[in-house]
This record gives C-alpha cells, sequence and structure tokens, in this order.
C-alpha cells in the first residue's frame, strides 16, 4: 500500500549499461579503424564518443560517427593518420537515470614500412558483383598474417553477424573468409569491405558494391478465361485466371463493369479461381492482373442458355378464302433458329398443322378451308428446343 509514485518511475526505468566494449585496435596509416559499442537502458541510452577525455566534434571529415538501431554506434577513423590518431577512445552513454557509464580503447597507428611482424594483410579484395534478385553472391576475401587473421565483413559501415541473419555465412573449407549471401533481397544492395584482424592488428579492405538487380517483367495472361461460356441455368462454372510477372501481379475478378469479386484485402497473387453456383442470369466477368508494371484484363461472357421466350404482337392481315398473312414480333433474335406457326380450326377436335423453318417475322399460311374460324400460334426455337407458343390468334377465312 506504501507504493509512492517515486519508486514506481524507479521500477520502470533502468540505469545505461554498457554491453558491447570498444577494442583496443593496431592499425597501418591510411587504413581504416572502426570502434563498436552498444548500451542498453531505459530509456535507450545517446552514446557519445570523446577522445583523450575531449568530446568529439562532428566537424571533422575523417571521424564519422553512425548510430544503430537499439542503441549501438559505430565511431569510424578513414584513413587513419599516424600522428593526429593514436589516442584513447571512450564510449559514454547516458540516459538520464542513474550515473553515465563509459569504456576506451587504445587506437595504436603504424608507419607502413614500420609494420609489426605478421601484421595481416589482404592478398585478395572483394570485387564489385551485379546479381539478379533471389540468386546467391559470393564475396571473396584472402588475407595472410602470423597468427592467421580472422576474416569478418562489413556492410555500409556496420558488422555483418551471421548469427542474426541466417542468409549470410562466413565460408570455412573451400573459400575461407569468403561473404556468402543466397536468396539475395534488394536491401542486400550496398558498400562491403572485409576486415581481417589477428592479435597484431587491423586491415580492411576497399569497399566494393553489390548490386542486386530486380527483374522487371509487366503482367501477362497465362491462363485466361474463354471469350464465352454457354451454360444451362442453375449450373455451377469454375473460371480459372493465371497471370505471371516480375513482381507477380495480383489476381482479381469483377462482374460487369464495376462489381469487384475479390476482397482487397485478401487478393490472391498469380492465380485466381472464381467459383459460380447456380447461375440464374447471363453476365460479363473480366480478369484483372495489376502490379507495379501495369495491369491487365481478360473478359469473358458466361451465358444462360435457356429455351426461347413467346414471339409477341401476332397480328392476322390479307385474309383471303384460303390463306391469310401473320406477322408478330420478337425482342432478341439473334439466338433463334426457325419459328413454327400451328393452326387448326377453332372448334374441331383435331390435331394441329405444323409450318416449321421459318425464318422471317412473317408468313402466309395457304391451303385454308374457305370461311372457317382458325385459331393460330407462333413459336420460336432455338438449339435449346422450342419455346411457349404465343397467345393465340382467332381468324376467319373468307367465302369463295
Amino acid at each position: 500500500a506504501n507504493f509512492s509514485v517515486f519508486s514506481y518511475i524507479q521500477y520502470l526505468t533502468h540505469p545505461p549499461e554498457i554491453t558491447l566494449k570498444p577494442r583496443n585496435q593496431q592499425v597501418k596509416v591510411g587504413g581504416i579503424a572502426a570502434f563498436f559499442c552498444a548500451a542498453r537502458g531505459d530509456p535507450t541510452p545517446q552514446i557519445q564518443w570523446r577522445k583523450n577525455g575531449k568530446k568529439l566534434s562532428g566537424t571533422q571529415t575523417r571521424y564519422i560517427v553512425q548510430d544503430y538501431p537499439q542503441g549501438g554506434s559505430l565511431l569510424r577513423i578513414d584513413p587513419v593518420r599516424a600522428n593526429r590518431d593514436e589516442a584513447t577512445y571512450e564510449c559514454f552513454a547516458e540516459n538520464g537515470v542513474g550515473d553515465a557509464v563509459s569504456s576506451e580503447a587504445v587506437l595504436t597507428v603504424y608507419e607502413a614500412d614500420k609494420l609489426p611482424s605478421g601484421f595481416p594483410q589482404i592478398t585478395q579484395a572483394p570485387s564489385t558483383k551485379v546479381i539478379e534478385i533471389g540468386h546467391n553472391a559470393v564475396l571473396t576475401c584472402t588475407a595472410m598474417g602470423t597468427p592467421p587473421p580472422k576474416i569478418s565483413w562489413v556492410r555500409e559501415m556496420l558488422p555483418i553477424d551471421p548469427a542474426t541473419n541466417s542468409r549470410y555465412t562466413i565460408l570455412k573449407n573451400n573459400m575461407p573468409g569468403a561473404l556468402q549471401i543466397t536468396n539475395s533481397v534488394e536491401e542486400d544492395q550496398g558498400k562491403y569491405e572485409c576486415m581481417a584482424e589477428n592479435e597484431i592488428g587491423t586491415e580492411y579492405s576497399h569497399s566494393t558494391t553489390l548490386y542486386v538487380k530486380v527483374r522487371r517483367v509487366p503482367p501477362q495472361f497465362t491462363i485466361k478465361p474463354q471469350p464465352m461460356y454457354e451454360v444451362m441455368l442453375g449450373q455451377d462454372l469454375n473460371l480459372t485466371c493465371v497471370a505471371v510477372g516480375s513482381p507477380m501481379p495480383f489476381v482479381k475478378w469483377r462482374r460487369g463493369p464495376a462489381q469487384d469479386l475479390t476482397p482487397e484485402d485478401k487478393l490472391p497473387i498469380g492465380r485466381n479461381v472464381l467459383e459460380l453456383a447456380n447461375i440464374q442470369e447471363s453476365a460479363n466477368y473480366t480478369c484483372v492482373a495489376a502490379s507495379a508494371l501495369g495491369v491487365i484484363e481478360a473478359m469473358t461472357t458466361v451465358k444462360v442458355q435457356s429455351l426461347p421466350s413467346a414471339p409477341t404482337n401476332v397480328q392476322i392481315s390479307e385474309i383471303t378464302a384460303t390463306s391469310v398473312r401473320l406477322t408478330w414480333s420478337y425482342p432478341n433474335t439473334e439466338d433463334l433458329l426457325y419459328y413454327v406457326i400451328q393452326y387448326k380450326p377453332k372448334n374441331v377436335n383435331q390435331a394441329y398443322s405444323e409450318i416449321s423453318g421459318i425464318i422471317t417475322m412473317h408468313y402466309a399460311v395457304r391451303s385454308l378451308s374457305p370461311y372457317t374460324e382458325y385459331e393460330m400460334f407462333v413459336i420460336a426455337v432455338n438449339n435449346i428446343g422450342r419455346g411457349p407458343p404465343s397467345a393465340s390468334a382467332i381468324v376467319t377465312t373468307g367465302e369463295t
């Protein structure tokens, strides 16, 4: 119950603590020296560098300070000069909680003609490489020295740790010291250096650039719907659409001019199957494949086949004793095969006479009996079959 706000604030915060101390370095004139330092605490500590106890100003171009995430900092001196740079360098971390902490390292600089025996020497430096995204790259580096130097790598001035990135490996057997990058991504592009180090000293290679080329191919269809599918009423149909490209395109379906059938938050990549169930009406469907490099579309018509509707507006004219002329209307004739006329005397119990294969919307019916009342129907026929008859037309032929 006696839990004060002050102790609660203390409980939430942590004073700084150095987790990676800078190491003493022995380098040659004209080479590179790099000190790394990391600290933790809450809030994350700020790191400053001091040289012989004085804060380093940011005005010296040879001194590069680069902070990296999670409270780390790099001090890099490039190129190293003998009389000016041989000094004690201090990493100083503070976060406003408790006392600041620091750690020191000494830089020793050798003249090129006075290198101690066994000082590392890079014998094969990495060279510029261009690879295609997704491919592997190997950057070579060999060095000699006594004891044999250990080779490590730096990318954009920061050390590469294969333990935290499984795509990076420093090879041991057939190409010792080489850096292998597997399944490259765009972020691998950058400047790389190898570093050879033993207890006598440290030598950096010159920097080399790895370029990661991104293949760029606009979307194209490998499977697209046919222009038309004819289905029976109530039938099911699956429409498959597959597109490729680099980067791979999203594929979605649209019905009519504007009805999206694929949710924007669940856009499939490369392939999309539209499942249509219990189809009730004809409609147009469009497959859309899109990437940053373009948008392509493929449209199909799903047509519901059904029996034709009944002809309308049946009219009778030009009545004689033995013939009459029929005319009628039909809304959409494009799918019709022909018309059939059926007729018989109205009140007589006999089968209908039939005239088939009519391809116009008018016809003269002949050989009728004079002065007889007839009923007549017109029927439309398509490739599914016969539709229902029209309303009956009643006519009485003339007298002879």
